[in-house]
């Protein structure tokens, strides 16, 4: 046997859900993001005037789309044109057996803001809301504009707490 073992990447056992893996905690959800955004990275535009969305294929029959690209070209077309500026892209993303077992801890994931882009993670089929129609409402009217609240709030320095309060905030006021 060799002394020297590879890894596949990082844990994804019971185990590893909330111990810290290589010196950072393991996230599944940001994980996707992180590799959506390397894929995809060289087709966003640098200077946007509208955010380019991206799909990607569900993994079915476990995961679902909670809104269509469409729906998403929609609700971004109906925020003031200043809340979009720079925002490079909007993702759907497909959704990982780690996320399928993760979705229930503490690490369960709507979207996400990254480097000028939205991130809205793919639901559990069997979870959730009991109409679609519901599911689809709030991730339009919730998830995407929380996440467009961490864009137009980007610039500030302020810690974690004060960042959730504003888009929460952006929600309330900006929402539906």
């Amino acid at each position: 046997m060799s002394a020297h073992f590879q890894s596949s990447g990082p844990r994804g056992n019971a185990y590893s859900e909330s111990k810290f893996t290589n010196w950072t905690e393991y996230d599944p959800f940001f994980a996707e993001a992180r590799a959506a955004y390397k894929r995809f990275e060289s087709r966003l535009p640098s200077k946007p005037v509208f955010p380019r969305v991206n799909t990607l294929p569900p993994l079915a029959p476990d995961f679902i789309h909670a809104c269509k690209r469409e729906e998403v070209e929609w609700r971004l077309r109906r925020m003031p044109p200043e809340h979009l500026g720079g925002l490079r892209g909007v993702f759907l993303l497909a959704g990982t057996r780690k996320q399928q077992r993760s979705w229930t801890s503490s690490l369960g994931c709507y979207g996400l803001y990254w480097r000028q882009c939205v991130f809205l993670c793919a639901h559990p089929f069997d979870r959730g809301y009991r109409y679609l129609d519901d599911l689809r409402d709030f991730y339009l009217n919730d998830v995407l504009v929380h996440e467009v609240a961490h864009h137009v709030d980007r610039f500030r320095a302020a810690d974690h707490a004060t960042k959730e309060g504003f888009a929460h905030a952006f929600v309330q006021r900006k929402g539906a």
